[in-house]
């Protein structure tokens, strides 16, 4: 059946009323000590097994217990999430969802990413791009996955998927924490000499807690140095937050958040597949350097009203500010994997980000009797980017600098927001919204205006036949801005727009097991994005099957397993360089995903933790083209499997105070994989890690 009329058949069945599924109330109260927060921790929360669509939570014991090292490696045990490691560390996570984010200059495209419920965009409507992540692995508590989306309360880049990274909260009684990990590095067993001894060290500092009834204050501290598995990748984080909690009263409350987080890392970069058979963890790409800094805050205060039974509600006024520099240094032969040559120039590229953002909303719950409530949320958002954007050359031979033109942008966003979710017995729950953007961009070197608004509708139905049972589907809208590069082009009126589709069911036995099963589709038209765009951009629909359990059968037995078939394609008859690209497969793709974790607390002994994770092969230009040519820069990338193990094994306790250790081996069959098309690397072959050993231990007190 021709793609156009399937789209059309299932989007007029959607707005004639079919199941569908959009729960905007979800995330409604996004800091980490909130009620709702707090309840999501694990798949047994209860609003992680009634929510009206797919859903997954990576909880803190799948963080800490099951040989993952990275935001990256947990991220993997996800369906339909997708991830090129090429750092080893997780500064620059390189994201695909369901389809969609692998095609660009290599940095995350794709999803709405939150950090404790604020956006870590650099500008979140006019670059969206992962240029820095201010998040780290050991002050995530975390991860909660919206693979559906939530268009109306988080607007544009929500086609596929919301991602919420959950910091630690702010104990209820005071503590401290003091953990140190070490990990080594293998060498690569086909390089004989330069014998590696690559070490990554990981400080995690925490003190904090509630001081009385009313105030409470948490500071933490990560810090990581030395080696990553490429050799000479010498990578320095640093990340300190402070977190506040004053309760007013019962009803009233102000949180806040203070930030700073800096990086700097030695991009190793791609290698040619002579270089890469010598030495996959070689390093011939000495000048190649990824580094920002991000000052953040975060400002909240939250009252609640109408404290009974029938009506009640919510106000919440949010403000999020934040000041984000990076630079990605290349030499000139960054797009070469000729090593032969040598660099005579190289180039900083350097932006900086001014972001303030203030939005207010509204809940309000009425039971209007024994058979109908009602739950509306009203809100609204007012954005504002001020972006600076240039680079200078640096000739290696006399160090005469060059500077480029800078590029100026002032930008201003306002959207408005409303939903309504209706249930009838507690069985049957129908939830239209509705978002209205106006965006408003400024290129003021140029003296550039350019004006654009969207509409983003949403639905969603859910229906519980039994309390084991839940039946979900949703429609919704959503759409990629126009980006800094639009503004003095030719593509501003072009907005690429998504129309995301799911149907789906949850079976769930008490707090023992959950089992997920759905279907999605998501229509893409005018995608332009790195290596699918054309001159007139393509259509492609990406749509798929994710299966998923949690189990808990036994005390002690953790088990998760999930799987993802994905087929994304080009949807429409478009030319790219003079063939007809119709149904050609979507780049970096794999159309199989499986995962698995698995934690097992033995008496007496320890937990014995593993995880893993397989991906298909996958292409890597909009030609599918299948053998590698001589220069890397098209070929299928090798299908892969990664194993990890952990034991892990409290060695003193004593009141309030104990003493935990771990042991981990990553990739522990030395899998030898690679990706390609990665940031300031877009040709060649780009390593994956191979095997390494972590240890840890952290003191509680």
């Amino acid at each position: 059946m021709n793609i156009k009329i399937l789209r059309n058949i299932c989007i007029y069945q959607a707005l004639m009323g079919c199941l569908f599924a959009e729960n905007e109330l979800i995330l409604e109260n996004i800091f980490t000590q909130d009620k709702e927060i707090k309840e999501s921790t694990n798949w047994q929360s209860e609003d992680i097994k009634n929510y009206a669509g797919s859903r997954s939570i990576i909880s803190n014991q799948q963080l800490s217990k099951t040989g993952k090292n990275t935001l990256d490696a947990a991220l993997q045990s996800t369906p339909s999430v997708q991830i090129r490691d090429y750092s080893g560390i997780g500064i620059l996570p390189k994201l695909q969802f369901r389809g969609f984010g692998g095609a660009g200059n290599g940095h995350s495209n794709t999803g709405m990413i939150l950090l404790d419920g604020f956006n870590v965009y650099g500008a979140p409507y006019s670059n969206i791009e992962l240029a820095l992540f201010p998040a780290t692995f050991q002050m995530i508590d975390h991860i909660d996955i919206i693979r559906g989306g939530m268009s109306v309360q988080y607007g544009p880049n929500t086609f596929s998927g919301v991602l919420n990274f959950i910091s630690k909260e702010i104990p209820k009684e005071w503590e401290n924490q003091i953990t140190q990990r070490i990990t080594f590095w293998e060498k690569d067993t086909q390089n004989t000499t330069n014998v590696r001894n690559n070490m990554l060290y990981d400080t995690y500092l925490r003190s904090g807690g509630m001081i009385n009834n009313s105030f409470g204050i948490q500071m933490q501290a990560n810090i990581i140095g030395g080696e990553s598995f490429r050799e000479n990748s010498k990578s320095n984080v640093k990340n300190f937050t402070l977190d506040t909690l004053y309760k007013i009263n019962e009803n009233h409350k102000i949180k806040g958040f203070l930030q700073y987080y800096d990086y700097l890392a030695n991009d190793a970069g791609s290698l040619s597949i002579t270089a890469y058979n010598t030495n996959r963890f070689a390093n011939l790409r000495p000048y190649n350097l990824a580094s920002g800094s991000a000052k953040r805050l975060g400002l909240s205060y939250l009252a609640y009203f109408g404290n009974n039974e029938r009506f009640n509600g919510s106000f919440e006024t949010k403000y999020y500010l934040h000041d984000v520099t990076r630079d990605f240094r290349i030499d000139d032969l960054y797009n070469s994997v000729d090593f032969s040559k040598k660099p005579t120039k190289i180039t900083d590229n350097i932006r900086n980000f001014l972001v303030n953002n203030l939005e207010v909303k509204t809940n309000l719950f009425n039971k209007i009797n024994s058979i109908l409530t009602q739950n509306i949320l009203i809100g609204m958002r007012y954005l504002r980017e001020d972006i600076s954007s240039f680079s200078y050359t640096t000739a290696l031979a006399t160090q005469t600098i060059t500077k480029n033109p800078t590029s100026l942008y002032h930008n201003n966003f306002l959207a408005f927001y409303i939903g309504d979710e209706i249930k009838l017995w507690d069985k049957l729950s129908i939830n239209p919204g509705l978002r209205y953007e106006f965006l408003d961009y400024t290129q003021t070197d140029t003296i550039k205006h350019r004006y654009a608004n969207k509409f983003n509708p949403a639905i969603s139905i859910t229906y519980t036949p039994i309390n084991s049972v839940i039946l979900y589907t949703n429609y919704q809208k959503s759409f990629l801005p126009p980006q800094m590069g639009d503004i003095t082009g030719t593509n501003f009126d072009s907005i690429t727009t998504f129309q995301n589709m799911e149907l789906g069911s949850r079976y769930l036995w008490k707090n023992y097991l959950s089992v997920g099963l759905n279907y999605f589709a998501i229509f893409a038209d005018d995608y332009r994005i790195g290596k699918f765009s054309t001159d007139s951009g393509i259509s492609a629909l990406s749509q798929g099957v994710e299966f998923e359990i949690f189990a808990q059968i036994l005390k002690d037995l953790n088990l998760h397993f999930a799987y993802a078939f994905n087929d994304a394609k080009v949807s429409n008859h478009t030319i790219n360089n003079g063939v007809d690209i119709y149904h050609k497969f979507l780049p970096y793709v794999s159309p199989h995903h499986f995962s698995f974790d698995i934690t097992y607390k033995i008496p007496n002994i320890g937990t014995l933790g593993a995880s893993g994770f397989y991906y298909t092969k996958s292409y890597t230009d909009i030609l599918n083209t299948i053998d590698e040519d001589s220069n890397g820069k098209a070929g299928m990338l090798p299908a892969y499997f990664v194993f990890n193990m952990q034991f892990s094994k409290t060695l003193w306790k004593y009141q309030k105070q104990k003493i935990d250790a771990s042991f981990s081996i990553n990739n522990l069959f030395n899998e030898k994989y690679y990706f390609r098309g990665i940031g300031t690397s877009p040709i060649g072959r780009q390593p994956a890690a191979g095997r390494s050993v972590s240890f840890c231990i952290s003191y509680l007190f």
